[in-house]
């Protein structure tokens, strides 16, 4: 049984990711863990007041908790799935290092608004953290992705690292439950020729799938955002699988754009594995 870790604000966005998530797994069992962090400043300790303010915030979390909680239930998605909502006074990124640690989540899922482009050097701060300061595979989800079902997966790659079984292992999960088929993109700047270790990664890859369906491709472009745009268009991507340790590439591609045309950021959820 999965251990999931959804992240909300209680905002339509946050209903969103809850939504595609449950549409996701809605054919297995998973305890959902819904998240809620609290910022605590040292000020707010110097007002008389800080009791009765804490209070009043915590009357209104159990509310909005309470009305998530029956949003939820009251959904076709529900299944057999078990929820618990939890409330934290720490900050977002040490409250969800904590219950990662202690609720042993399998997966943390954050919804997002896009990169709008004009303000892509301004990166959604908060997945951006997640994503590098949390030992936990994040499932990333835009405020316009709509759960169709998963055909096609794009995995991007430079075949420049080794990719353990066990860190697959989430990935085969995945295309096994919707049949998906894996294609796994190779982006570089120019033509070149797979040094021997890339060659033996990307072999490496092709063994560990031969039982699954799954394809390799090469997109050849200055802009790694614009091969990947190009390739989501052709093959009609479904969802987007990147590797935690592939910083450059992923930053580039998800939190450092320099194409402002691209549009994937709005409707297409990544999957960053750890």
């Amino acid at each position: 049984m999965k251990n999931i870790l959804i992240l909300t604000d209680f905002s339509k966005k946050s209903w969103n990711s809850i939504l595609y998530t449950l549409s996701l797994f809605q054919e297995g069992n998973c305890n959902f863990y819904v998240l809620n962090a609290q910022n605590v400043h040292k000020s707010d300790f110097k007002n008389s007041n800080t009791k009765f303010i804490k209070d009043k915030k915590s009357r209104y979390l159990k509310t909005q908790f309470d009305i998530l909680i029956a949003k939820i239930e009251n959904t076709q998605l529900k299944g057999k799935h078990k929820f618990t909502s939890i409330e934290s006074k720490k900050n977002i990124i040490e409250a969800t290092r904590f219950y990662v640690k202690e609720k042993k989540i399998d997966l943390i899922v954050i919804g997002t608004n896009g990169l709008c482009p004009n303000e892509k050097k301004q990166a959604n701060s908060i997945s951006e953290d997640i994503i590098t300061k949390v030992k936990c595979s994040v499932l990333v989800v835009p405020m316009e992705a709509r759960f169709k079902g998963l055909k096609e997966i794009a995995f991007p790659t430079d075949f420049t690292n080794f990719y353990e079984a066990k860190l697959l292992q989430n990935l085969t999960s995945l295309s096994n439950y919707s049949e998906a088929l894996l294609r796994f993109l190779f982006l570089s700047k120019k033509e070149v020729t797979l040094n021997k270790e890339q060659q033996w990664n990307k072999e490496t890859l092709h063994d560990y799938f031969k039982n699954q369906p799954h394809g390799f491709h090469v997109e050849v472009n200055q802009n790694f955002e614009v091969s990947i745009e190009k390739f989501i268009n052709e093959m009609k991507i479904d969802l987007v699988v990147m590797i935690a340790k592939n910083l450059n590439l992923f930053e580039q591609i998800l939190f450092r754009p320099k194409v402002t045309t691209i549009n994937y950021y709005s409707k297409l959820p990544f999957l960053i594995l750890h």
